[in-house]
This record gives C-alpha cells, sequence and structure tokens, in this order.
C-alpha cells in the first residue's frame, strides 16, 4: 500500500504559486498590501489616508466624511531562484536518481537554478463609502478587492516539475463596514468593524513518479483544484489623545476554508496508456481518473499596532506591528474518494496528512510621510521599511509553501488636486532572505536552497463627491 500512498501524499494544498508573490510573507497567506500608505509607506493601521481602512482598522474610515470612492491596483514582478537537492533512495523507497537524469554537482543538488517561465500577480480594490449627510453618524463603507491573484508557471523540463509545474490562487473579498467616532467626552475615540464574505480558489498542477517494480518507474501529472466562500470580520480601535498623534488597534478574525474540488490524474504528453503492471495489481481500474477532494486552509487570526505622529505641518513618522497565530497551523489534511485497492487493502490514506508545525509570526513596519512645501504644493512624499519573520520551520519547509523571511523598501507620492481628487502612485521592492532546507522530514525530502527579489507598483484613485 505505501508506493501508491506516496504517489499523492505530499500533493496536498497547491499553493506553491505563493513563492512568486507578496504572499509569501509573515502572513503566509495572508496578504496586507493594499491602499498607499501600506504600500508607500509601509504603515497603515493608525491612519491610513484612504478607504482601504475597511480592511487595514475600519475605525479608521469615521473621518472620511461625505460620499467618497477609491480605486486602486497593485502589478507585480519576481525575479524568484531554486536551487533543489537530490535526494536519495533507502530502504523500501526510490531516490530521484531512479527517475530524474538532471546532472547533480558536487554538493548534491541538481545542477542549475529554476525560476518560473510566467508569472502575473495584481491586487485591485474598490471602495465607495458615504456617512448619509449626517455630520457626527457613522461613516458605511461597501468594499469589493482581491488582494491575492497570483500564479506562476515552472519549467516541465526541470527536477522541479515534480513539486509543481503550474499555479494560480485568488482570494477575493466583498465586505459591509462601518466607522464610528465616539461623542462627548470620548470624541477622541473611532469605533469600526467589517464583515462580508471570502472567496478562495486555487490550482495547480504538477508530476509525480511512482514505483512499480524493480527498476521500473511511471509518471503521472496531477492537477488539483478546490475552492470555498466563508464569512470573514475585524474591528478596530482608532485614537487621536491629541491633535497629530494618532494610535490604532485591529483584529482579524480566521477562516478555516473547505477548499472543495477536483484531484485529477492524467497521463504526461506522449504517453498513451498506464503501465499493465499497475492496471493488474488495481484491477484494470489504475490510477488514471478525476477524483473528487477537500483540502483543509487555515487563514489565521491577525492582531495589528500602529501610531502615527505628524511632528510637524511637513512630517509625519509611523510604525506598525502586525502579529499572525499560525501556531494553530500544525497539520495539512486532505480528504477524498478515491476507491482503490491493492491486495484487498485501500491504496491511499484517508485523509492525506502533512506536517506544518508552524509558529506564530510577526511583522514590523516603520514609515515617514513628508510634504516638502504644503503651502506652495500639495504634494506627499513617502518611504518605508518592513521586516517579515517566516512562520515555517525548515524542516517542513516545502516547494508548495516556502515562506521565508524578507525585509524591504517602500517609496510613494500623492498629489491632491484638490479637496475632491487625490491620485498615488508607490512601489515597493522585497528580498526573500537567502535560505537553505538541510533536514526536511517530508517525503519525499524537499531540502532546498531559496532566494529572490519581488518589485510591485500600485496605483490609487480617491474621489469625494
Amino acid at each position: 500500500m505505501s508506493w501508491i500512498h506516496n504517489t499523492i501524499y505530499i500533493f496536498t494544498l497547491s499553493v506553491f504559486m505563493l513563492l512568486f508573490g507578496p504572499a509569501v510573507k509573515a502572513g503566509g497567506f495572508t496578504i496586507i498590501e493594499l491602499g498607499a500608505d501600506k504600500t508607500g509607506m509601509m504603515c497603515s493601521i493608525a491612519k491610513p489616508d484612504d478607504l482601504s481602512g475597511v480592511y487595514h482598522n475600519p475605525a479608521t474610515i469615521a473621518d472620511l466624511r461625505g460620499t467618497r470612492f477609491h480605486a486602486s491596483t497593485g502589478f507585480s514582478f519576481v525575479d524568484i531562484s531554486v536551487r533543489l537537492k537530490a535526494w536519495p533512495g533507502g530502504e523500501g523507497k526510490y531516490g530521484s536518481e531512479d527517475f530524474i537524469d538532471t546532472p547533480v554537482d558536487d554538493d548534491g543538488f541538481f545542477e542549475g537554478t529554476y525560476k518560473p517561465t510566467k508569472y502575473f500577480g495584481a491586487m485591485p480594490m474598490f471602495v465607495t463609502s458615504t456617512d448619509f449627510g449626517f455630520e457626527q453618524g457613522p461613516v458605511v463603507a461597501l468594499s469589493v478587492y482581491v488582494p491575492d491573484f497570483i500564479g506562476a508557471f515552472m519549467p516541465e523540463d526541470a527536477p522541479t516539475r515534480y513539486f509543481a509545474t503550474e499555479a494560480y490562487f485568488i482570494a477575493g473579498m466583498a465586505s459591509l463596514s462601518a466607522g464610528y467616532r465616539l461623542p462627548g467626552w470620548a470624541h477622541w475615540l473611532s469605533v469600526g468593524a467589517s464583515i462580508g464574505v471570502m472567496y478562495i480558489r486555487m490550482e495547480g498542477s504538477r508530476w509525480q513518479n511512482i514505483h512499480l517494480y524493480g527498476d521500473e518507474t511511471s509518471d503521472y501529472v496531477l492537477n488539483l483544484l478546490g475552492e470555498d466562500y466563508k464569512p470573514f470580520w475585524n474591528v478596530g480601535l482608532a485614537a487621536e489623545p491629541m491633535d497629530g498623534l494618532n494610535f490604532g488597534l485591529v483584529f482579524i478574525g480566521p477562516v478555516d476554508a473547505d477548499l472543495e474540488g477536483t484531484l485529477k490524474f492524467s497521463l504526461p504528453e506522449g504517453v498513451g496508456e498506464e503501465d499493465p503492471v499497475l492496471l493488474a495489481l488495481t484491477g484494470g481500474q489504475g490510477l488514471v481518473g478525476t477524483y473528487h477532494q477537500t483540502t483543509k486552509m487555515k487563514v489565521p487570526a491577525g492582531l495589528g499596532a500602529g501610531v502615527r505622529w505628524s511632528i510637524i505641518e511637513q512630517l509625519d513618522v509611523a510604525a506598525d506591528f502586525r502579529w499572525w497565530f499560525y501556531n494553530t497551523f500544525k497539520e495539512q489534511y486532505m480528504y477524498h474518494d478515491i476507491d482503490l485497492s491493492i491486495g484487498g487493502q485501500p491504496a491511499v490514506e484517508n485523509p492525506m496528512v502533512t506536517p506544518k508545525n508552524y509558529k506564530a509570526s510577526w511583522t514590523i513596519s516603520i514609515g515617514t510621510l513628508l510634504r516638502p512645501v504644503p503651502e506652495i504644493l500639495p504634494l506627499e512624499l513617502m518611504a518605508g521599511w518592513t521586516y517579515d519573520t517566516s512562520p515555517s520551520p525548515k524542516n517542513t519547509r516545502s516547494l508548495d509553501s516556502p515562506t521565508a523571511d524578507i525585509t524591504g523598501f517602500s517609496m510613494g507620492a500623492r498629489y491632491i488636486f484638490d479637496d475632491h481628487w487625490t491620485a498615488s502612485v508607490t512601489y515597493y521592492h522585497y528580498w526573500y532572505l537567502q535560505d537553505e532546507v538541510t533536514d526536511s522530514i517530508l517525503d519525499p525530502p524537499q531540502n532546498a536552497k531559496f532566494g529572490g527579489t519581488v518589485d510591485t507598483f500600485s496605483l490609487q484613485l480617491n474621489v469625494k463627491l
């Protein structure tokens, strides 16, 4: 039974493409790069200057009076490299040398550095808000945004094909938010909340080589597709104890998604039929076919705190700290309806379990906003820096979710045309800190070196009617 089980054991959540975009942060599956303040000065909890606050801290929209509209998007460009280590065979197992003919260097790595052949990433956001004409009432906002729409393709002729060849991930949200500045003696406090629906869809493909008998092996192409709708929520608090000094606190609720869909086995191009020995062992059924699967995915709760201080009219400084409760993510589960037997015994474990053993992770950011000549030119210049820790221990880090520590900087400019129009352009650059896995406990072991950069350009437009 074990050799069939090993054919698909590690093909769980196909979020390999998270390697190729802003999603590979301490937040793992949690993307926070929305709005000019976050993408321009890295800080957005205490006082985002636009309606992206519906996500970062809904309490902050309480001061965005009138009827407003926000539109923004970001586009990412990636340069990521992977060096993959060959894995030896052992008792009852076969090694990469049994089916991969790529040369191996003296350090045990497959020769060459592997990169995606194609990549796309975009983060659109649309928000509209109103205070219904009341001077002291709440501000209510409706928003639709896609914080994560990314995809990547890896070469079909590289050893990495046995971990991923193509993948994409979509996380879309629709929410209703409200922010309210308290009256009377508590006028320096604002509260807010958002509730909505999250749509998650992911698809990924990879090859799988199985051991049949003796030195004989056979390749299959696996495709995983899953999607789910789940409610989500966040609550926030904003305080302005004195003019120019703002504090923010936000809690983002967790989401436990059941990504339901299909698990498909097919033959590589040019292969006409399955191995006759495998067909005999499975009573003519074989592995080729489309099955139903449900993959359990955890998007953890998050807690954030921020401060922003307008030191003088020309200069603001800010800092954010975010904490992600990834320590709840210990194992990955996939349930399926594969009814395949060998010798009267089920051939595939159900559920299939992959160890994760994640730990809590955190992010720290600092930023500044400069108004060079506010009396003459309504221009704001932004800059920031961030450091982000990975939730994944090295021994369970894999090519399907290789989160790594990162650091990066940002810059941007915002022009205020008049009381009604504001436009911003921002840019940030992340370095994935060079990392190496040497003690993988996965099967097969995924020892590798990761490194690379991400460049993202974002545009924002804000309109007050």
